[in-house]
């Protein structure tokens, strides 16, 4: 008995010492993941006092903010090759010649076309990484791009007096508006064309002018000529079809804050989310209304209808002044705001923003350049009239709108482009009178003209004198167009109204079309 129990005595000790072991082990491991103070108090304290105490639980890691989004790694192909073609390739090498000889005022008017291209360039990289936005969105992505163009002509217009240079700052400001081919759909290059050919008219003045003086004024036109066709290829390859959006980016949003650099040591955790509201507390019932059933659910609805009379017991009585069925006033000055919102949901989108919306009101210009009268987005001002025109002039309208133009004497020719509403009286004209989409056009001649051409023009009046019923008149795409005649042994003043015809007959004979208007009888 006495060596039975000595033994188990002995392990008994033996399991104490193992166990004792185990726990210092698990209070050193547990010391570990304590910050340094903690662990020099946990080894100060005695050893004893880990077989008795429970070994430290291990804290969890603490919990990191979640990192921002960050902008893509590498440039989108795109992007890269809108930096390597139009930025470094056109746009510097423009820009440092342009300081090389230039005046003061064209070189600032360049170096905001530089900007203009560089805020380009930042919405090229918002494209090709985010979703297309709403219409909202794509405003705000604009408004840099269109101050940039407003910025180009305000430099244009505010050095007029510097006659030397106000050819390159015209041909510049002619170019600023290429940019908004991100407008257009679904052509965009032949609109970077358009605004190339425009730019050319100002840079062929520059060439002219300078073309025995200085060759650097034509490098320079070569130069901003090349930037423009660069661009148009450049949209061409990569938005063939209009701008091109990422449909897997992320927001615009979401990418305009990651691209904003963080702060040097990380962000603080973000702050633990609000509590929820409290429940907002139901209207009280109104004034005489009694207490709905105890009851829920389908019973208490047939409870309230089997009280017969008594459920209308809490209504109001409505006096005839404020029934609308009996009140005319009330009604027409009514409204109810599920039909408004109703109509508000059913509203198309806004559509996109085009070029001339983009580009602003440009200024008015009236002035003699050359041989060339140039009366360009005039509106609903008083009469203009010119006096004692030569033969070898011409007379140019462009974009005008509500406006009266006299011209005087014998000139070479007028042509009317872009134009609305806008009304010519012209005496003689030596070569012709070209309309082209000028839609609801006066013209009456005094005088003599050959020939009127007409190109994708609607509803217009002609008025011809006696001396000019001999004109060819000249009609492509052309609708609603009437030709006053005076009428003969009728005094000065009397006209006699024709419709140019408008359906055609086209047959075969002998092989060939033959084309005739049709004639309406009766």
């Amino acid at each position: 008995m006495a060596s039975g129990g000595l033994h188990s005595l002995a392990t008994i000790i033996k399991r104490l010492e193992a166990t004792t072991s185990r726990l210092e082990d698990l209070a050193s491991l547990a010391t570990s993941y304590l910050p340094p103070a903690a662990q020099v108090a946990a080894s100060a304290a005695s050893p004893g006092a880990a077989v008795n105490a429970e070994p430290t639980p291990v804290p969890p890691p603490a919990p990191h903010a979640p990192a921002p989004i960050a902008p893509p790694a590498e440039t989108p192909r795109s992007v890269a090759e809108f930096d390597e073609r139009i930025i470094e390739g056109r746009v510097k090498p423009f820009v440092a010649l342009t300081k090389s000889f230039a005046s003061p005022s064209v070189v600032e008017q360049v170096g905001l076309v530089e900007q203009e291209f560089k805020d380009l360039r930042g919405l090229l990289l918002v494209a090709a990484s985010c979703k297309k936005p709403d219409q909202a969105g794509l405003e705000r992505l604009l408004a840099p791009l269109q101050k940039d163009i407003e910025a180009i002509t305000r430099a244009k217009e505010a050095n007029r007096k510097d006659r030397e240079w106000f050819n390159h700052l015209s041909t510049v400001a002619e170019g600023a508006p290429s940019v908004g081919w991100i407008t257009i759909s679904p052509t965009p290059g032949p609109y970077v064309a358009e605004v190339k050919d425009s730019t050319q008219f100002y840079g062929n003045r520059v060439l002219k002018e300078f073309k025995e003086k200085d060759p650097k004024h034509a490098e320079w036109v070569k130069a901003w000529i090349g930037l423009l066709e660069e661009l148009r290829k450049y949209v061409v390859e990569f938005h063939t079809t209009g701008l091109v959006w990422n449909a897997r980016g992320v927001d615009v949003e979401q990418f305009q804050s990651s691209s904003t650099p963080a702060p040097a040591g990380g962000a603080p955790p973000p702050p633990p989310p609000p509590p929820p509201a409290p429940p907002v507390a139901p209207p009280p019932p109104p004034a005489g209304a009694s207490a709905p059933a105890s009851g829920g659910g389908i019973n208490a609805v047939f409870e309230q209808l089997n009280r017969g009379e008594e459920v209308t017991k809490g209504l109001r009585k409505v006096d005839k002044s404020q029934m609308t069925h009996k009140n005319p006033a009330l009604r027409a000055g009514s409204t109810v705001p599920a039909t408004t919102s109703s109509l508000q949901a059913g509203k198309k989108p806004t559509k996109p923003s085009k070029p001339q919306a983009l580009m602003g009101k440009k200024p008015s210009k009236f002035a003699l350049e050359g041989n060339k009268w140039l009366i360009e987005y005039q509106e609903s001002q008083p009469p203009i009239t010119l006096d004692n025109v030569e033969i070898s002039q011409t007379v140019n309208l462009y974009g005008c709108k509500n406006q009266t133009v006299v011209v005087k004497g014998k000139c070479n020719a007028v042509t009317l482009v872009n134009c609305t509403k806008t009304s010519v009286l012209v005496e003689s004209v030596i070569s012709s009178i070209s309309v082209t989409n000028s839609p609801s056009f006066a013209l009456q001649i005094t005088g003599k003209a050959p020939t009127i051409q007409l190109d994708s023009t609607d509803s217009g009046q002609i008025y011809l004198s006696r001396e000019c019923l001999e004109a060819e008149i000249t009609t492509a795409k052309c609708s609603s167009i009437n030709v006053s005649l005076p009428v003969e042994g009728e005094e000065e003043g009397v006209f006699n109204e024709h419709p140019i015809p408008e359906m055609f007959r086209t047959t075969i004979v002998d092989g060939k079309l033959v084309t005739t208007a049709v004639e309406h009888a009766g």
